[in-house]
């Protein structure tokens, strides 16, 4: 009986200070405190959640008076379209940037200095070139065949013109549209290469910190 009592003498006394421990930590000032303006602009202050306070901006401080974390209003849909423009943007800007990166790489791999640059563009340019002065030249020769043509219709103004010689007009027109066609078209690709190798160099330039030294012979 005595160890009975014994026993339960001591879990009452357990239960007693596990209890009394409870209650002083409910009595701990909380380490937090919220507040936030009110629609009427008064400021709100309390060491637990405001309910006046959800949906609105507000601060949790710490007991010093600092700013612990900032809780932010719930944003307008003006404001979240807004937000998610940016943030698209934000992305955007970031693709754009790693391609250039990438250009920049290949293009410093690409040529070893301005010489080799300037080699390579005229060596892009060569077999353009020649098919342009190839089309020139039959251009020349067509047109001198035009002059032939015209004065032999001379002779027949008033005439009906002979099928052969309507034939070989018509054919030598035709030919004529398709050379120059051809001469607009190489003009055409010569500007584009170059304009290509001057964004080359300008980058490459940039890049390399000025113009590159010229190789060495």
């Amino acid at each position: 009986m005595q160890v009975q009592n014994a026993v339960r003498t001591a879990a009452l006394t357990v239960l007693g200070m596990v209890m009394l421990g409870h209650h002083a930590h409910a009595q701990q000032p909380s380490t937090q405190i919220y507040t936030c303006k009110d629609a009427s602009g008064k400021t709100l202050t309390s060491d637990r959640p405001i309910p006046e306070c959800r949906g609105r901006e507000g601060r949790v401080l710490s007991t010093q008076g600092t700013t612990v974390r900032k809780i932010e209003a719930p944003l307008t849909e003006e404001q979240q379209a807004a937000r998610a423009a940016e943030e698209e943007k934000k992305k955007e800007l970031a693709v754009k940037r790693a391609e250039q990166l990438r250009k920049d790489k290949a293009l410093l791999g690409t040529y070893q200095n301005i010489d080799d640059l300037e080699s390579k563009r005229q060596r892009g340019l060569l077999e353009v070139v020649r098919e342009m002065k190839g089309a020139e030249r039959r251009v020349a020769t067509l047109q001198n065949q035009e002059k032939e043509l015209l004065q032999e219709l001379e002779f027949f103004k008033k005439k009906q013109i002979p099928p052969d010689i309507k034939r070989r007009v018509d054919e030598n027109e035709g030919a004529l549209r398709a050379e120059r066609s051809l001469m607009k078209s190489k003009k055409d690709e010569i500007a584009q290469v170059n304009l290509k190798f001057d964004e080359d160099k300008k980058r490459y330039q940039e890049l390399t910190g000025g113009p590159a030294k010229a190789a060495k012979k």
